[in-house]
């Protein structure tokens, strides 16, 4: 699937989770896999919640932060990307 603007992203109830030195740490039930993410992918993780477009996660870090609209788009995308792939993620 490719991922854009109005995809749709949810966090995998799947997945535990548990926050860490300011990471979270997750593990996949499915999968019996162990996942970490780093600040910037917990702000993002924490955007995606139970289900936000692309465009709606961007808009709220650029409200957070100093970010360029064009690189945060472009960096949840591929955020969003990897996590899909190992199915952390859920997109439609």
């Amino acid at each position: 699937m490719t991922i854009n603007e109005s995809t749709t992203v949810k966090q995998n109830p799947n997945m535990l989770t548990t926050p860490m030195d300011g990471e979270i740490v997750m593990m996949s039930i499915k999968h019996g896999k162990y996942y970490s993410i780093g600040k910037t992918g917990v702000a993002i993780w924490e955007e995606v919640g139970e289900g936000r477009t692309v465009q709606e996660i961007v808009s709220r870090l650029c409200e957070r932060y100093e970010v360029d609209a064009d690189v945060c788009k472009r960096d949840v995308i591929a955020f969003v990307e990897q996590m899909a792939s190992k199915e952390i993620v859920l997109v439609r």
